[in-house]
């Protein structure tokens, strides 16, 4: 209750005790005013003693009536018990005004005897006001004073000195009662605070009371008392109703036990015995109890305290048993959510490292060979984006119980995430390699499940897996390494082809240590700046130079140079192409730029290698448009090879990128031409100016009769879309014979020269520099 609240409910009780007194205060008034008129009609005219004594009767009726009407309607509301209150006093002003008036109309001017019956009287009324109305200290002091100071004032009128003196005494009187009115008031009103606490107490005990009794039930919460000497023991209905008895049930010792679940039943009387009893313990188990009704399997959380008799033996023990089924439901929910994944129900990472370090202690023990298998699906990312997440979940789903059934009891198969699943084979044979055909066994019969077909909602696929496989004996190697081998044979199976096992060896390693410090090296290459472009000339069939392809070199501070075999393919799986493909583009335009200002070079076009991930940048056309603005050179000067495999993708969008940067000038090579598998079809449609014929099918030209044919039908092509065609990797006399014969007028190899660096291209850009054999090729040969 706020003060608010405690303040209005001090109002009320006040006006009620204020009510609670009126019936004796308005007789007594009414008596005392009886007797004063009975005692003063001999001194007093009879028509002064009739109209006094009608004025007190009326005032006093209608005082009772409003007092009689106040109790038949009681008012709680705080702004109606105020209006009460102030009626209240009005009645007490008008009262005490009547008994003042007696002061003058009832006081005898000649008679010294009636006076001071007269003041006696008024001393007696103004001390039962004190009783009456010191639960209102207004009341009280206005009834008082009104009542008493008109006859003082009136003995002091008379002027003698028995009158002086008793008017002092009645404003002596009057000052004391005051006093006593105010202590009054003050000890009223503390009790009434005194039994609002009381009350507020009391109302707050029933609610805890109540509450306690509302909370068990909710809680399931029953409590007992068991007597050990009698071995009986007390229920609340709420443990009745917990334990599925009633009335007739025998609480015994005995009648307890047989509640408990008889797999529990053995470790609850033991930890009595031994803990309890033995250690003076209090009470504190989770256990199982059958229900004597309905037979339900529930769980209880009991707690107990002992209490001990004089000589210090248990005698009774006083607890609460709550059913605690729900939350020993929820706990087994989140441990689930823990440990298993949500979609397949397969342990998740964090039990598969459990039950791996348990398998690597079991291997360890035993001398029992063991294996980790791990799995990732082949081309899942493809059903996702293809038919959508809902359909790859429940291929996901299908895995899952299919790799269950394919391995041994005992065996656990978990789920990383993704597509990536995870096989902890354990009781192997002790020699490795019967353990390896052990495993290859078991992971050969996955993928033999595997690939077989799938129903997906109305979908009909097909799928593969790929397989890496590691053996363990014992715990010399950590779970993390294991991981990290089987994850590593796991790629070596997807390299040869997909659909396959392999298993981790020492030179995987080796080759993977040597994948992540080039990777770490290439890094710092690209921040340190340490490539450099090397220029292979291209001539036409007169030996004069049409330009030339820049090659990127890698110039290692210690290895020296790096070819572009050993890194080029590493920075493509690592993005690390795309800085390192957009310096190559910055370095040509800026040659371009350079060869500009010589008459000798300003004609020669520079092909520039671009990567699919590359060219597939959102904004790479603004990457090129801002390299030929930024180095004003002529764009037609600049020529953009692109592989076959880039086609493959994207189609649309390949076509209009090229079409954008055909229309400022740029010029588009399709490289390695015939060793992909580009549709014919679209081969019309993209804005080429140049087919490349690999140098795969140039070297063994002379001899092989297939190479012979695919070349003259990519020359044919060529001419007829009109196209420009080179042949790269000319290295012999006779290989050029042969392509100059079928058409071929343009030509890249070593046959004129070598990749080299700026400065030695440049010197042999010179007239009668370039190298071309043992010999000149005969205008026509």
């Amino acid at each position: 209750m706020n003060s608010f609240g405690k303040k209005a409910t001090a109002r009320s009780l006040q006006l009620q005790q204020l009510l609670s007194a009126s019936n004796a205060s308005l007789f007594a008034s009414a008596m005392l005013a009886a007797i004063l008129a009975y005692m003063q009609r001999e001194v007093i005219a009879a028509g002064v003693v009739a109209v006094w004594i009608s004025l007190v009767g009326l005032v006093t009726f209608i005082r009772l009536i409003l007092v009689i009407a106040y109790r038949r309607s009681p008012v709680y509301e705080d702004s109606a018990v105020r209006v009460r209150i102030i009626r209240f006093r009005m009645g007490v002003l008008v009262a005490a005004a009547v008994w003042g008036s007696s002061g003058f109309m009832m006081f005898p001017a000649d008679d010294p005897l009636h006076q001071m019956f007269l003041v006696f009287m008024l001393a007696g009324l103004t001390a039962g006001g004190v009783v009456s109305y010191s639960a209102d200290l207004v009341s009280a002091i206005v009834f008082s004073i009104l009542a008493i100071l008109p006859a003082a004032i009136r003995l002091f009128a008379v002027g003698d000195s028995l009158s002086i003196a008793m008017g002092i005494s009645g404003m002596l009187y009057l000052g004391f009662m005051i006093m006593v009115i105010r202590n009054t008031n003050r000890s009223i009103s503390e009790n009434i605070q005194l039994r609002l606490k009381v009350s507020a107490h009391e109302e707050t005990l029933k609610a805890n009371e109540a509450s306690l009794r509302e909370s068990q039930i909710i809680a399931d919460l029953g409590s007992y008392t068991l007597d050990f000497g009698s071995g009986i023991w007390e229920s609340s209905d709420v443990l009745d109703k917990l334990f599925g008895i009633d009335g007739n049930y025998i609480r015994s010792v005995e009648g307890w036990e047989a509640l408990i679940h008889p797999d529990d039943r053995i470790e609850i009387s033991r930890y009595f015995k031994n803990e309890v009893f033995g250690q003076n313990k209090d009470f504190d188990r989770e256990y199982r109890i059958i229900r004597y009704g309905d037979k339900a399997e529930r769980w209880m959380h009991g707690l107990g305290k002992l209490e001990f008799n004089a000589r210090g033996m248990p005698v009774k023990m006083r607890g609460t048993i709550q059913d605690v089924t729900e939350s020993k439901l929820v706990e087994a929910e989140m441990r689930k959510l823990a440990f298993y994944d949500s979609l397949t129900h397969l342990p998740n990472r964090l039990l598969l490292m459990d039950r791996l370090q348990h398998s690597l202690a079991y291997s360890a023990r035993t001398g029992k060979q063991g294996a980790l298998l791990f799995l990732d699906l082949d081309n899942f990312k493809t059903l996702n984006d293809t038919l959508g997440h809902e359909v790859g979940d429940l291929l996901l789903q299908q895995v899952a119980q299919r790799l269950v059934s394919s391995v041994r009891d005992g065996d656990t198969v978990a789920r990383l995430g993704g597509d990536e699943f995870v096989v902890v084979l354990e009781n192997l044979s002790e020699h490795a390699l019967a353990a390896a055909e052990q495993a290859e066994s078991i992971g050969e019969k996955i993928l033999s499940t595997l690939s077989m077909p799938y129903r997906l909602a109305v979908h009909d696929y097909q799928n593969s897996a790929s397989i890496g496989a590691t053996l363990f004996n014992g715990q010399q190697t950590r779970m993390e390494e294991l991981m990290k081998q089987a994850d590593i044979a796991m790629y070596q199976a997807k390299k040869t082809g997909r659909n396959a096992l392999r298993f981790f060896d020492p030179q995987m390693q080796a080759s993977v240590n040597q994948h992540a410090a080039l990777e770490s090296e290439l890094r710092k290459a690209i921040d340190l700046r340490q490539f450099e472009l090397y220029y292979q000339i291209q001539v036409d069939n007169a030996l004069k130079p049409l330009g030339a392809e820049a090659l990127i070199r890698w110039k290692h501070p210690e290895q020296g140079l790096v070819p572009p075999l050993q890194f080029i393919k590493l920075a493509e799986e690592t993005g690390l192409i795309l800085p390192m493909g957009t310096w190559v583009l910055e370095t040509a335009c800026a040659q371009l730029k350079a060869w500009q200002q010589d008459a000798l070079t300003r004609e020669l076009v520079l092909s520039v290698n671009v990567s699919a991930k590359q060219f597939r940048q959102a904004d790479f056309i603004s990457q090129v448009k801002a390299q030929v603005h930024n180095h004003g050179i002529n764009p037609m000067q600049l020529k953009l090879e692109l592989t076959e495999g880039m086609l493959l993708e994207d189609i649309e969008d390949t076509i209009k990128t090229m079409n954008i940067l055909s229309e400022i000038g740029i010029q588009f090579s399709l490289d390695d031409f015939g060793t992909g598998y580009s549709s014919l079809q679209y081969l019309k449609r993209l804005p080429l100016d140049q087919l490349k014929i690999d140098q795969s099918f140039v070297r063994d030209i002379v001899t092989d009769s297939s190479d012979k044919a695919i070349v003259k039908t990519i020359i044919a092509m060529a001419h007829s879309l009109n196209l420009d065609v080179i042949a790269e990797g000319v290295e012999t006399e006779a290989q050029l014979r042969f392509l100059f014969k079928e058409g071929c007028r343009h030509f890249q190899g070593y046959w004129f020269g070598k990749p080299l660096p700026i400065a030695q291209f440049e010197e042999m850009l010179k007239p009668g520099a370039i190298p071309v054999g043992s010999g000149n090729i005969p205008p026509g040969a």
